[in-house]
């Protein structure tokens, strides 16, 4: 606790000044920072800003023979965390939020000899970066003195001392948000606060740990103001947001995190900034995703902040009208196909093209749908291993295989057929074969409703095929449990399914 209290986002900023506590406002992003930075001639000087934790160029200026240079311009500069960039390169960070900032410093030190001459938060934050240096190395010298103590009672008065230096520092830091209300500093500080936790007790007296859990995530944001769009200019309300999305913090499950989301964007206000900055990390961050099912994340998100409602409009501004239209149709076509969807019935012919296997009237309990070709490497090496997964493990677990393989011309279909003898795959080998492709393209519904669908021949796009091979587990209500699997991951997955199938319970809370 006391090492994350002691440990600032933003680089500390050493230098010395005095503390006013009249702060200038300024409602509009024009800005005037005047820096002298010797040791720097004519050189080619940069402004970066932070977006979340990373920083981009904002601007870029020239310095005078004696080092001397001005940010200014018309479009003016938003509030937030920027650093200056001189050559090496080197930088030092600024806090932004006042009309106009003047800073002296040097190269041989940019922090250590950076002299505010006119910024009253900067040298407010001065103060409160020596002060968390000073509890920081008073902590560490009370752990090396703890680690020699002699003693039980050495050790428990050093304990007590280092115990007391948490509330220390908080006590601190809310004094200096009082100090400067509604500055960007302030806004900073209280986000950087780490409150106590709060102790729900059960009726015993003894610590409830899940209400507990449930309660502490309830006040996860209490110190920051979402509803400040100042705060996606600044390192901390990043590096909060990807704690609470954190695996160590929420549970990974698209239900819990859809919830969730919801929950922070309603809070947000109408600030433009906030809401992009949630809406797009959410969304990028589960589109990346490897864990499986966070495509259900993915595909809430674009439907519902991306696609355009019933009035034609979209709430996200930041992407054009073809960009928006791809993202919804990627979001269509992974919808029917996320974790607890009840998978489209296949209907495909066998090798000999006579009989019409049935996805969905399969008899097994469980059942891997497998897409693949005989010509995709990948399906060569993996197809072979997961028969052999099934025969020794899955079969007897009452897993059948529905293996769907492209057979659209002469060739694949021989393929097809000569790979199913090598590898003597005595599972349910169903495809899109040559007889009934062509016939198909000519006269589909020679075969619709007959002896399968329309969804079935298409079933590259019911299925979103575009890459094999391609692995889904499909309940006893034909239900998707899992996706993308390795044959050795399957055996595992189906023993827990079939436990928990056997066992009830409850649903546990999000």
């Amino acid at each position: 606790m006391l090492k994350y209290v002691l440990t600032l986002t933003l680089t500390g900023l050493l230098c010395s000044g005095t503390i006013t506590n009249t702060f200038s406002q300024n409602t509009s992003d024009q800005r005037r920072i005047d820096v002298t930075v010797a040791g720097v001639s004519k050189d080619t000087i940069y402004l970066a800003n932070y977006y979340g934790n990373k920083l981009y160029y904002a601007d870029t200026t020239m310095a005078d023979a004696k080092g001397h240079f001005v940010f200014q311009r018309k479009s003016g500069y938003k509030a937030g965390v920027y650093a200056v960039v001189v050559p090496g390169p080197k930088y030092f960070e600024i806090l932004v939020d006042e009309p106009e900032i003047v800073l002296h410093t040097d190269t041989a030190d940019l922090l250590g000899h950076l002299v505010v001459k006119k910024s009253q938060q900067n040298q407010l934050f001065v103060d409160y970066i020596k002060h968390l240096n000073v509890q920081r190395k008073l902590a560490e010298a009370l752990k090396l003195k703890i680690e020699s103590a002699t003693t039980m009672k050495e050790k428990d008065d050093l304990k007590a001392q280092q115990k007391a230096i948490d509330p220390g520092i908080r006590a601190y830091q809310q004094d200096m948000v009082a100090k400067a209300p509604g500055t960007l500093l302030s806004l900073i500080i209280n986000m950087s606060i780490v409150r106590e936790p709060l102790r729900p007790l059960k009726a015993d007296g003894t610590l409830d740990s899940s209400a507990a859990y449930f309660v502490n995530r309830a006040h996860f944001w209490d110190g920051t103001d979402l509803t400040d769009e100042r705060i996606v200019r600044t390192p901390v309300f990043h590096n909060k947001f990807n704690d609470y999305f954190s695996k160590n913090y929420i549970p990974q499950a698209p239900d819990t995190i859809n919830k969730l989301a919801d929950e922070l964007i309603a809070k947000l206000g109408p600030g433009e900034e906030q809401f992009k900055f949630v809406v797009h990390n959410v969304t990028l961050t589960a589109e990346k995703s490897d864990i499986m099912g966070m495509d259900a994340v993915f595909v809430h998100m674009a439907r519902t902040y991306y696609c355009p409602k019933k009035d034609g409009k979209s709430r996200v501004t930041w992407m054009n009208d073809e960009q928006l239209a791809k993202m919804c149709e990627s979001a269509n076509k992974k919808a029917p196909l996320i974790i607890g969807a009840k998978s489209k019935n296949l209907i495909l012919p066998d090798t000999a093209e006579m009989n019409w296997v049935n996805l969905h009237q399969m008899p097994e309990e469980y059942i891997v749908l497998v897409f693949w070709e005989s010509s995709c490497g990948h399906c060569k090496k993996e197809i072979p291993e997961l028969h052999t997964a099934w025969k020794e493990k899955l079969k007897a677990l009452d897993v059948g295989v529905y293996a769907v393989c492209k057979a659209t011309d002469s060739t694949m279909m021989e393929n097809w057929k000569e790979f199913i003898v090598e590898h003597k795959l005595d599972w349910v080998n169903v495809g899109l074969t040559w007889n009934v492709y062509r016939e198909a393209k000519k006269e589909p519904y020679k075969f619709i409703p007959q002896y399968t669908t329309l969804e079935s021949l298409n079933y590259a796009d019911t299925y979103d095929v575009y890459a094999t091979p391609k692995l889904f587990v499909l309940d006893k209500e034909r239900k998707f449990v899992a996706k993308s699997l390795a044959p050795d991951q399957l055996e595992d997955l189906i023993v827990r399914l079939r436990k928990a199938d056997r066992k009830p319970g409850v649903k546990p809370a999000q």
